[in-house]
């Protein structure tokens, strides 16, 4: 049976499927938010989870796009790690008002979020001076650590990109087995070397060498 020949062509890696790896991508929204909260509860540096949702959207998004990540898929990482950042430090805010709330009234969680007092409520405090600007600090670090976690993944994403595909490396094909035939012993081209006379100077030959 005669083995396969390899031909020298190297398949291309699959196209970086983008709107599939957005998608799968998005899926890191809903988790970094309950993270940073629960994390936010407990008087912990939630702000670190800006590592984590960064990690977290590079592997959803290589998931769903097939393994690369290209210039608009680096892009599209950052405005979801940034934008799970935000909407995890407005939900600390809330969640800060929904304490004070319920501690107040004796409702539930549930109770006060789809109560329209709780959300007026949540307004004035909101709207009482240095109330927003005492977050800030946890703003500013959230964000910082977030644009952390998405710098090396922009930065490998936007160097790749500039780079030219290499040509594919031909490799050299081996022959068929069987295929080689060694020569016959009255083949016209094979000479048996001629005995030196006497005397004569020789000089010393290869052994290994190709017969001419």
């Amino acid at each position: 049976m005669t083995a396969p020949q390899y031909d020298g062509y190297i398949p291309e890696a699959p196209a970086e499927n983008v709107p599939r790896g957005t998608v799968f991508a998005l899926a890191v929204i809903p988790l970094g938010i309950v993270a940073f909260v629960v994390l936010w509860s407990f008087d912990l540096l939630a702000s670190i989870v800006g590592f984590g949702v960064a990690a977290g959207a590079v592997f959803l998004y290589r998931l769903g796009s097939g393994g690369r990540v290209g210039r608009g898929g680096a892009t599209r990482i950052a405005v979801i790690t940034i934008a799970t950042m935000l909407l995890a430090l407005a939900a600390a805010v809330v969640f800060d008002v929904l304490i004070a709330f319920t501690g107040e009234t004796g409702d539930t969680w549930i109770a006060a979020l789809t109560s329209p007092e709780f959300w007026a409520f949540n307004s004035y405090v909101l709207a009482q001076p240095g109330v927003l600007s005492s977050y800030l600090p946890s703003f500013l670090i959230g964000l910082g650590l977030s644009a952390l976690g998405c710098f090396s993944v922009l930065r490998g994403a936007f160097q790749s990109s500039k780079v030219e595909p290499a040509a594919a490396f031909e490799y050299p094909i081996a022959p068929t087995p069987g295929s080689y035939t060694a020569p016959s012993a009255t083949d016209s081209t094979v000479t048996d070397p001629t005995p030196p006379a006497y005397g004569e100077r020789v000089e010393p030959t290869d052994p290994n060498a190709p017969k001419a």
